[in-house]
């Protein structure tokens, strides 16, 4: 089997280092590589923008295209609901979704998979790993985790920068401290020991 190219849609900057992050671990264990198409991932800017793309990745895989894809879950009830919902699977219809549609949804952030590389993090952040949470996934809002460690515990210039002012839900450097570390220092095989949603994303990576 030859190289497999893909289109990839994500929501942000972090997720798209992390999509990235992702198919270049699985690449180092496989028989065949899965390559970015040259410009992705393309970075949505929220949920809405690829929930409006689901139905364009289904007519891409019958023309034998591959998609990746990550989401947040936020606050939906789960991974599944939200999945019915975005390609309109009835309830009582199994999700199955063509082998060229790989979508994974980060519960209930990607940030609960950053985080879930917890002394890593730390050590990037220069902040005790105690004071994370060891299990991100049951985090309500990993973002907010994040947020209020870094506002109780940062006495860094760059801890500052990632702090939101005014109605901004993030501070101008929050972006590029968790790409940095997602790029440099993240390994999602010690990550996917603290994230359930993150072990399977790998999983599914792997069947490509």
């Amino acid at each position: 089997m030859g190289d497999i190219y893909c289109y990839s849609y994500v929501e942000d900057a972090p997720s798209a280092d992390v999509a990235r992050k992702l198919v270049t671990e699985r690449n180092a264990s496989a028989a065949h590589k899965v390559l970015f198409i040259e410009g992705f991932p393309t970075i949505t800017g929220g949920h809405g923008a690829l929930e409006k793309r689901c139905s364009s990745f289904l007519n891409m895989a019958k023309g034998g295209l591959y998609t990746i894809s990550l989401t947040d879950l936020d606050t939906r009830p789960c991974a599944a609901a939200l999945i019915r919902q975005w390609f309109s699977i009835p309830d009582k219809q199994p999700i199955e979704l063509p082998k060229q549609v790989v979508f994974r949804v980060a519960i209930r952030e990607v940030e609960s998979w950053i985080l879930a590389d917890r002394d890593a993090w730390a050590e990037h952040v220069e902040i005790p790993a105690d004071n994370f949470s060891a299990a991100p996934d049951e985090l309500p809002d990993p973002k907010l985790h994040l947020l209020n460690v870094i506002r109780k515990k940062g006495r860094r210039r760059y801890h500052k920068e990632m702090l939101p002012t005014g109605t901004a839900s993030i501070g101008p450097g929050y972006n590029d401290v968790l790409c940095e570390f997602v790029r440099q220092h993240w390994s999602p095989r010690r990550a996917s020991r603290n994230s359930p949603s993150l072990k399977r994303a790998i999983k599914a990576f792997r069947k490509i």
